[in-house]
C-alpha cells in the first residue's frame, strides 16, 4: 500500500514536472516568438525609415534637377530671344542706313550739308578748323565752306559711311559730329525702349 502511495506521489510529481516543463517551454517559445516579432518590427521600421529617407533624397535631387533644367531652359530661351531681337534691330538699322544713303544721292542732300556746316560754325570760332567728310561728298566742299563762313580745310574720313560732317579744332580742343551715321546710332537706345522688343526682367 505504501508502495502504491509512493508510486502515485511520484507519478503526480512527475506529471507536475512535465506540466511545469511544458509551461516553461511554451513561455520560452512565446518569448522567442515575441522577441523575433520585435526584431522583425524593428527591422521593418528600420527598412521603412531608410526607404523614406531614400525617397526624400531622391525627390530632393529630382526637384533640384527639374529646377536646374527649367533655369537652363529659361536662360536658353532668353538668349534666343536676345539674339532674335539683335537680328531684328540690325535689319531695321541696316534698312534705315540704306534709306539714308539713297537720300545722299538726292539734290536736297547738299542743302542738308550746308545746314550742318552752319551748325558747326557756331561752335568753331577760331581758325584751324578741319571739316571731315566722305570722299563722295568732296564735290560739296565749296558750298560747305561758304555755309561754314570761316577759314577751314577739308579731309576725307572713311569712318563716315552714310554722310554728314565732322569737325575738330586742335587749338580749341573740341570736336563735333553732325553725321547721319552718329544720328542713326543715337536712335538705337530709343528703338530698344520703344520697339516692343524689350525683354521683361
Amino acid at each position: 500500500m505504501a508502495i502504491n502511495y509512493n508510486d502515485e506521489k511520484i507519478g503526480k510529481f512527475y506529471q507536475a514536472i512535465l506540466h511545469y516543463g511544458e509551461e516553461q517551454r511554451k513561455k520560452i517559445e512565446e518569448e522567442v516568438a515575441a522577441f523575433k516579432q520585435k526584431e522583425l518590427d524593428e527591422a521593418e521600421i528600420g527598412v521603412l525609415t531608410e526607404a523614406y529617407h531614400l525617397i526624400q533624397k531622391e525627390m530632393a535631387q529630382m526637384r533640384s534637377g527639374i529646377a536646374r533644367e527649367l533655369a537652363q531652359r529659361e536662360m536658353d530661351g532668353r538668349r534666343a530671344l536676345l539674339e532674335q531681337r539683335r537680328k531684328i534691330m540690325e535689319q531695321v538699322f541696316s534698312r534705315a542706313a540704306e534709306e539714308l544713303r539713297a537720300y545722299t544721292q538726292k539734290p536736297e542732300y547738299a542743302a542738308l550739308l550746308q545746314t550742318y556746316a552752319c551748325n558747326l560754325s557756331s561752335a568753331f570760332q577760331k581758325e584751324g578748323t578741319v571739316i571731315l567728310l566722305r570722299k563722295e561728298d568732296a564735290p560739296y566742299q565749296q558750298q560747305i565752306a561758304e555755309a561754314f563762313g570761316q577759314p577751314c580745310r577739308f579731309e576725307t574720313d572713311p569712318t563716315i559711311r552714310i554722310g554728314g560732317l565732322r569737325a575738330y579744332n586742335s587749338a580749341m580742343g573740341i570736336m563735333a559730329d553732325e553725321t547721319l551715321d552718329a544720328m542713326l546710332e543715337d536712335q538705337r537706345g530709343w528703338f530698344e525702349e520703344n520697339s516692343g522688343l524689350t525683354l521683361a526682367g
